[in-house]
This record gives C-alpha cells, sequence and structure tokens, in this order.
C-alpha cells in the first residue's frame, strides 16, 4: 500500500480529501496532513510518502515552493496540485516543474480517483523497471506460490503430508518475515531464512523450485521496503542467471535482508526524535492505563529494547517512570482541587491497588499521601 500526504489551508479540503476517498480500495493510506507547508514538509521527512497532495496557493509557502523543498529530500515524491481557476499562471508554472497533475476546486471525487488510480500504475511501474521485474514475473510468483500452497507441487517427491507440510510452512514463512522486516529484527529474518533453506533440503526442493521461491521472497522484501519509500540499489538486488547454486541463493537472499532491514534502521535513526516524541504523547494521552513497552513498541514497529533504550537516552527517565510521574502529577491535582478521597484518587489515575499508589507516591515525592500538602507548590 503507498502513502499520500496532503497539505491545504482550507479544513474543508482536507475533510474531503479524507472522507470522500476511498484510500485503502486505490491501495492508498493517507499517512497524514497539514494546513500550512512548513509542518507538511517536517511530517513529509518523516513520513516518506509517495504521493504528495497540495494546494497551490498557501500563506508562507506556496505549494510549488514546498514541491521544489520535497524535491531536495533523499527519497522520491510524485506530486498532484489543488487550484483555483484564477491560478492558470501557477498551472503553468507546475507542468514545467513536472508535477503529477493538478485538479481544480471544488474537488471532484471522480476526477480525484481516476489521478490516484494513474499515479498507482506510475509507482507500480517504477517498482517493477527499478527492479529488473516483468508484470509477467510478478504474475508468475503469485500463480505459482498460490498452486505450491495448493498442491504442495514445491516437493519432489511430494507426498500427502509434504503437500500440507510446505501449505503451512509458506503462510506460516510469509507472515513471520513480513514481521521481522517491519520490526527490522535481522536475526529474526536470518533465523527465517536458515529454516526455509532447511527445509528445502529436508524436502528434497529441486533447484528450479527453489530459484522460483527465492525470487518472489526477494520481490516481497523489496515490496515491503517500497511501499516505506525505501530502496535499494538495483544493481546490488538480482542475479537472476541460472548459475546461481542453493548456496549463492541463500547468501543473496540474506544479503539483500540485511541490507534493507539496514536501510530501514538508519531511516528510523534519522526520524527516532519524532517517533519518541509521539510515544511520549500518547503515553500522556492514556496514563491511567495499562501500558508497557513491548505494546508501545508495536504500535511503531520498533523494538522493546530500543525504545526503551531510545526514550531513556532522550527524556532521562524510562517509559514506566515517566507514566508513574504522570499518574502522580495528575493525583496531586486532584487533591488539590477536590474533596474526593486518595482511594478513589489512586484509582482514577490507574493504580487499582492502593499500595501501588502509597509506594509511588512516596517514591516521587518523597511524602506520603497523607501528608502531603496540597497548599505547596
Amino acid at each position: 500500500m503507498y502513502k499520500a500526504f496532503a497539505v491545504d489551508d482550507e479544513p474543508s479540503v482536507i475533510e474531503g480529501i479524507k472522507i470522500m476517498i476511498p484510500w485503502s480500495e486505490l491501495d492508498f493510506e493517507l499517512c497524514g496532513t497539514a494546513s500550512d507547508a512548513a509542518d507538511a514538509l517536517a511530517s513529509i521527512q518523516e513520513q516518506r510518502p509517495h504521493l504528495l497532495i497540495s494546494d497551490i496557493r498557501m500563506p508562507h509557502l506556496s505549494g510549488l515552493e514546498l514541491v521544489n523543498e520535497a524535491r531536495k529530500l533523499d527519497f522520491d515524491l510524485e506530486f498532484i496540485l489543488l487550484t483555483g481557476y484564477s491560478d492558470f499562471s501557477y498551472i503553468q508554472q507546475a507542468m514545467r516543474n513536472q508535477v503529477f497533475d493538478y485538479l481544480l476546486k471544488p474537488l471532484d471525487r471522480d476526477e480525484m480517483i481516476s489521478v490516484l488510480h494513474k499515479v498507482k500504475v506510475k509507482l507500480d511501474n517504477t517498482f517493477l523497471t527499478e527492479y529488473g521485474f516483468s508484470q509477467e514475473e510478478i504474475d508468475a510468483f503469485k500463480t505459482r506460490r498460490s498452486l505450491l500452497s495448493r498442491d504442495g507441487s514445491a516437493a519432489n517427491e511430494a507426498g500427502a503430508d509434504e503437500k500440507t507440510q510446505w501449505r503451512n510452512f509458506e503462510k506460516d514463512f510469509d507472515e513471520e518475515l513480513t514481521k521481522t522486516l517491519k520490526l527490522m529484527d535481522l536475526s529474526g529474518a536470518v533465523k527465517l531464512i536458515d529454516e526455509l533453506f532447511d527445509f528445502f533440503a529436508h524436502n528434497k526442493v529441486c533447484l528450479q523450485e527453489v530459484r522460483i521461491i527465492i525470487n518472489s521472497c526477494i520481490y516481497h522484501i523489496l515490496r515491503i521496503a517500497f511501499e516505506r519509500n525505501i530502496r535499494l540499489n538495483s544493481a546490488l538486488v538480482f542475479e537472476k542467471g541460472e548459475a546461481l547454486d542453493i548456496g549463492d541463493m541463500k547468501k543473496h537472499l540474506t544479503n539483500i535482508t540485511s541490507r534493507i532491514i539496514g536501510l530501514m534502521l538508519e531511516d528510523r535513526r534519522k526520524n527516532s526524535r519524532s517517533y519518541l516524541y509521539e510515544v511520549k504523547e500518547y503515553i500522556e494521552e492514556h496514563f491511567n492505563k495499562e501500558l508497557s513497552v513491548s505494546r508501545l513498541a508495536k504500535m511503531k514497529y520498533l523494538e522493546a529494547g530500543y525504545l526503551g533504550e531510545a526514550f531513556i537516552k532522550q527524556f532521562g527517565c524510562s517509559i514506566n517512570e515517566y507514566q508513574h510521574r504522570l499518574r502522580i502529577k495528575k493525583a496531586i491535582d486532584l487533591m488539590k482541587t477536590t474533596n474526593m478521597k486518595l482511594n478513589d484518587i489512586s484509582s482514577i489515575v490507574g493504580y487499582n491497588n492502593y499500595n501501588n499508589f502509597f509506594s509511588h507516591f512516596e517514591k516521587i515525592t518523597h511524602k506520603k499521601p497523607t501528608q502531603y500538602d496540597t497548599k505547596t507548590t
């Protein structure tokens, strides 16, 4: 699924773009919106969308200026500009700047859907061309894997048990590979590749079938990265020659996986500050709920250990400690502004057990709740 970002200083236009377009049906996700170009540029750097939809006339920075700034980023973008009838000179400039298309306001739903479909086709073709795939190959990968799932023909000596075994293995492998890539878990991905080649050896899968399956895996890996607007140097991707033996294919698949995860990690490192502030904001909004580092990490496709360490480095305390501080701060506010009983306050701020509340209150404030003077600041 491709990512689109929309920017317009008219709230009604943004709301219309959100509501009237069936984004997922068009294989797009509207990953963010902004009301001015400056905010948009910061979000675009983090989100890495494939498509930017922008009003052509905005205060401070115009849509055309935003296009020029976005072109300086380290990833490729397509552009659709929104304009009024009186903006003909802007439209001429837009065409000279090679934007994908422009749409007249008020926006027509069918026209916008049509343009989005064309953008998708272009992005699909870009992926195929960039990595040397043909549409026939992609169709063959999908058809072949579907057949393998149904009849188990990957095994040279396949009986009923082998058919079922391959069908179950392939489904689990695809799901786990996708998960390890999204979590940027290189060790987990390498373990999966080892298991895949062990399966080939144990079930005596012929070399031709292995090539088809490995090329299909490579396609899957590159698609996941491409949908994050992360691209690997095409010269490093494919050695599709028939000379590769099974050991070389394993090295090749591992190498591509390692490089893709490396690029994802580098992108995360560049944007880790924004991820951390999003997590911090989420904790502030849900401080009285049951939260865990692993749950917060999954929300951002991060490893729990990485998120925990990065949060401490950025904010000087652990996620757990920060949540307790927020709870106690809220408890103090309630003690100052209400006549509520301490048991009720402890429950409202997220503690099911008063003793737990008491312990954290004393640790953070160095006072017992009953001793706390609500008149002091």
